[in-house]
């Protein structure tokens, strides 16, 4: 059985920078599927508005996730990004949310019921639905 890298894995082997390819590919398809038509250019930056506003719904349900006590201790921590780390980080996540993949599954069907409701994509939209959603 393979086992589930934890953040301080994930950080260690890849730069941050770097996108997850799963999440990229998720986004090309909710494109190709909603068919619409864009110039290499423009579908460059279409991706690259999804994908952040994707990790940015993610990262909100991960920490929805979070028993109340650890939110908390998260969002302490987030008031002094000095403090934060990617060791606290995983301490905090790799323990407290062992649903992940159901978080990431309904994150994916989230995001695509917005992003289809927008007749055409709108970043500024989008964020808007998307803070509208967090209940929190």
């Amino acid at each position: 059985m393979i086992e589930r890298p934890t953040a301080k894995d994930i950080a260690q082997a890849t730069p941050i920078s770097m996108k997850n390819p799963y999440i990229l590919n998720f986004c090309k398809a909710l494109v190709e599927k909603k068919g619409e038509k864009h110039t290499p250019e423009s579908l460059k930056k279409l991706l690259d508005d999804m994908y952040r506003l994707f990790e940015n719904l993610l990262g909100q349900n991960m920490v929805k996730a979070l028993p109340e006590d650890k939110r908390k201790e998260y969002m302490k921590l987030c008031e002094d990004l000095n403090k934060l780390s990617y060791e606290k980080i995983a301490e905090i996540f790799d323990k407290h949310v062992p649903n992940y993949r159901e978080i990431m599954k309904e994150t994916m069907k989230q995001f695509t019921y917005l992003f289809m409701k927008n007749r055409k994509f709108d970043a500024k939209q989008m964020e808007k639905d998307i803070k509208e959603t967090a209940n929190y």
